[in-house]
């Protein structure tokens, strides 16, 4: 699995959940508003199944209390032209 996002290429260590190092998770560039896309793009290299999605936030040892308080899943694979977002099994965006 390889991990990308705006500034940089993460490394495997930069991947793993309920760790608190460098601050503990990925943050965005700037502040976010309601014209600001920010993204984290995971190439998973062969075909999976993806069953569940897991986040957290920024803790930085109480420094740092900062999470997502919305995010949406989209993916992309070569027999489709831009990406989609994801839906549930009831046909209702995921987000």
């Amino acid at each position: 699995m390889t991990g990308l996002n705006t500034k940089k290429k993460m490394e495997d260590d930069e991947k793993i959940l309920r760790v608190e190092k460098m601050g503990g998770a990925w943050c965005p560039k700037q502040p976010i508003e309601h014209d600001v896309r920010e993204f984290l793009q995971i190439d998973l290299e062969t075909m999976h199944m993806v069953t569940g999605v897991q986040t957290q936030g920024r803790f930085d040892h109480g420094r740092g209390q900062e999470y997502a308080e919305e995010y949406t899943i989209e993916y992309w694979r070569p027999n489709i032209e831009s990406w989609k977002k994801y839906k549930r099994w009831d046909g209702k965006e995921v987000s």
